[in-house]
């Protein structure tokens, strides 16, 4: 009898132990310490390149956007698949800083669209802060990367190559700073002697409103005006770099007028805000609001910009 209870002992205890270390299943998230729980640990440095996001993904790491939305706020990836995409979203990995944050790697794909999102989270599981770590399917780089290193440093990395030509390639290190709560730039490192074109997205739009034309410093630093939906709205593309190119902005969107001459853009799902006043053949661009997710932290959408004349009669 005792050897029979002594053997009920140990097959409760099995399952008892079994229990404990059942892996959480995605539709079982309910706290963010499940939400942190269910990425896998990863050993650091990772680094996650653009070819391994045209893989597979995962299918038993995908977590439901309705939950995903609990934990990470959805204005972390709507300004890349914009307001009404689904995307499908799958937990990469997560690694922590003993005692102090932990990091999330999260994929995010819509389409031929997919970014993977370093995310921050406090030791007590709120979340902190996001930026994206690497993208495919938007840009036409060559090569690409993302890299959280032993100390804690993230690195972006992209290069393009064009036939017969040196690579050119833009490499940025960041940190988390908790006493800023952001990720802190401290090197970049862009190859400035080939310089990339800069590929106007809305060069072709029509631009029949008296605002609308190019208003140029040069053909690296310009902002161009087309017709909008009516009068009262026009669509904007500006570029800029500064210091020598180490600090680039650059952003596209439709902006309304609030007055004759003023023109406003804001972003329903992120503080940036710009404001366009024209004065004859001039526009000037103040940010009113942060849009830092545009630009390098060293600069601003700020400037004055003279209009480009173009041949009498020419239409957009």
């Amino acid at each position: 009898m005792k050897k029979y209870l002594l053997s009920l002992g140990l097959v409760l205890l099995l399952f008892a132990c079994k229990d404990k270390t059942k892996t959480l299943q995605a539709g079982e998230i309910e706290t963010a310490a499940d939400f942190v729980a269910f990425y896998p640990e990863v050993n650091l440095p990772y680094m996650i390149a653009d070819t391994m996001l045209l893989r597979k993904p995962n299918d038993s790491m995908a977590i439901g956007l309705n939950v995903v939305s609990k934990f990470i706020p959805d204005s972390v990836w709507r300004k890349d698949f914009g307001k009404n995409a689904m995307p499908k979203i799958y937990a990469l990995g997560r690694t922590a800083e003993k005692e102090k944050e932990s990091y999330l790697f999260t994929q995010v794909a819509s389409g031929g669209k997919r970014v993977v999102y370093l995310a921050c989270f406090s030791h007590d599981n709120k979340f902190l802060k996001a930026m994206p770590l690497v993208r495919t399917g938007f840009d036409h780089y060559t090569s690409a990367y993302g890299l959280l290193d032993s100390k804690f440093q993230i690195t972006t990395y992209h290069e393009t190559k064009k036939a017969g030509a040196d690579a050119v390639f833009k490499r940025n290190i960041y940190f988390y700073d908790r006493n800023g709560d952001n990720f802190t730039l401290i090197v970049t490192e862009p190859n400035e002697e080939i310089i990339q074109d800069v590929v106007n997205p809305i060069d072709t739009m029509r631009a029949n409103h008296k605002f609308s034309g190019d208003y140029v410093e040069n053909d690296r630093n310009f902002v161009s005006i087309r017709d909008g939906k009516n009068a009262s709205e026009i669509v904007f593309f500006v570029h800029f770099e500064k210091n020598g190119g180490k600090c680039i902005g650059e952003l596209k969107g439709a902006a309304r007028f609030i007055s004759p001459t003023v023109a406003q853009f804001v972003k329903s799902d992120n503080p940036c805000s710009l404001e366009f006043v024209f004065a004859g053949n001039k526009v000037t661009m103040r940010e009113k609001g942060g849009c830092g997710s545009y630009r390098d932290i060293q600069c601003f959408f700020n400037g004055s910009y003279w209009k480009k004349k173009t041949a009498k009669g020419k239409k957009k």
